[in-house]
């Protein structure tokens, strides 16, 4: 039977009452999604924010005060005094802890009420009274913080590439009024980079970003990575990207353009995609900065920090909106989506693989929370560096479709089993496994 394509102009037939999926898109406390994530550590603002005066700050749909005390302990506080609800906004930064400004009501960066104002130091108040506050770690100039139960607080984070020492740490802070989903979900889409950032847009983040590919997607020990292995003139090139459950990611240098031998080359940043509520999202992280992964030096440290990033598409405030028309990039893909992109409305494709598969790990790790199961911590304890899976190896060689499949799911299969070794280990083991690809 021949298939019969449908109807043009069917606007009017269209359906129209679609379907959020509350599950992954509502982060709020109690909300499934939300509880997931606050079984993390989320990065919530740069150091540098935090000055001699309180920081107002948003995270998970929680109206939260930031601060730096005298003594140098930084505390993340509910926004509204226990006592009669004045925000600690306009609060006094003490030697120790927080003073409200309406009654001097003065809270410890843990929430215990140091002093209930004018009452008696030995009155009941004090033994009552302990206001809501959070756990903060400081790194590298961002400030981290543990929103979950204390019980279950899990051990802090260093992933291998927060470790590396031969590359400059930059935070960066880039607000997007959009759900935190659609954003994190491009990163397993890595399909969109033919043709958003070179096809439609023109080449944005280098020429080789443009040359067909071949993608698979794998899951990893943190969460999953995508492949992507082209042939570039006489090299092949394989690119591994990371999203790192439940929020954050890496991926390789940003104009990479695979014209030399290279071998387990690391990320150009490390960023979490933190929903600040139900519609609106602060990416934060680390730009890493480096004569290896930036040779012609085409980044810009200057341009990098508060609502900045040394890359194109990213924040509103960039380009005019002629400009973002003619030559769009992630933040006008994302954005427009809607405040909460509905998946109700979506024709999934063969090439939307990379999205299917993390929505349903993120699914299956919310479902699981949901009967009792409590997720695995990125870190089993303190201080423990935690390896990564996201690099560039460049290989020269010239491969069939084929055999670059199987270069690409070699090298992958490498670099994720390679967790245990340290860095100069995983690079020569990336090498040895290319050279098994020589001469095709």
């Amino acid at each position: 039977m021949t298939a019969v394509n449908p109807e043009g102009f069917s606007g009017y037939h269209r359906k129209q009452d679609w379907t959020e999926d509350p599950e992954l898109t509502h982060i709020t406390r109690g909300t499934p999604c939300g509880e997931y994530l606050r079984r993390y550590w989320h990065p919530i603002a740069m150091t540098e924010e935090v000055t001699d005066l309180p920081l107002l700050v948003k995270v998970l749909g929680e109206n939260l005060v930031l601060f730096r005390d005298r003594s140098g302990d930084f505390g993340l506080l509910h926004k509204h005094c226990s006592h009669r609800g004045a925000s600690l906004e306009f609060g006094i930064i003490a030697d120790h802890g927080i003073i409200c400004c309406y009654h001097g009501w003065h809270y410890a960066v843990d929430g215990t009420l140091i002093r209930a104002g004018s009452e008696r130091e030995d009155g009941p108040i004090c033994k009552k009274v302990v206001h809501g506050a959070y756990p903060v770690i400081e790194r590298d100039g961002l400030v981290f913080a543990y929103l979950g139960p204390p019980e279950l607080r899990p051990p802090f984070p260093i992933f291998d590439t927060q470790a590396n020492t031969g590359v400059e740490k930059v935070p960066f802070s880039l607000s997007t009024p959009c759900n935190w989903l659609q954003i994190y979900e491009n990163t397993q889409d890595p399909v969109h980079v033919v043709h958003l950032h070179s096809n439609v847009s023109g080449i944005q983040f280098g020429a080789a970003s443009g040359v067909d590919q071949i993608i698979e997607y794998q899951d990893s020990p943190l969460g999953m990575i995508n492949i992507q292995t082209r042939q570039v003139g006489e090299f092949v090139w394989n690119r591994t990207v990371e999203s790192i459950l439940p929020n954050a990611n890496q991926t390789g240098a940003i104009w990479e353009e695979a014209q030399n031998e290279k071998f387990f080359q690391r990320s150009s940043l490390l960023r979490w995609v933190v929903p600040l509520d139900n519609i609106s999202t602060r990416t934060i992280g680390w730009r890493y900065l480096s004569a290896e992964l930036d040779p012609e030096n085409q980044g810009d440290r200057s341009q990098i920090g508060k609502e900045g990033i040394d890359f194109i598409g990213q924040t509103a405030t960039e380009r005019s909106h002629e400009e973002a028309q003619r030559h769009p990039g992630d933040y006008e893909a994302q954005v427009s989506q809607g405040p909460i992109a509905i998946h109700d409305r979506e024709n999934l494709a063969s090439s939307d693989a990379g999205v299917a598969r993390l929505r349903r790990l993120l699914r299956k790790s919310v479902t699981e929370l949901r009967s009792g199961e409590e997720p695995a911590p990125q870190a089993r304890e303190e201080v423990e560096i935690v390896p990564t899976y996201t690099q560039d190896t460049v290989f020269r060689t010239q491969l069939n479709d084929q055999q670059r499949k199987g270069f690409g799911q070699a090298v992958a299969n490498t670099v994720v089993n390679s967790g245990d070794k340290d860095p100069q280990e995983r690079e020569l083991m990336v090498k040895q496994t290319c050279e098994t690809f020589e001469g095709g």
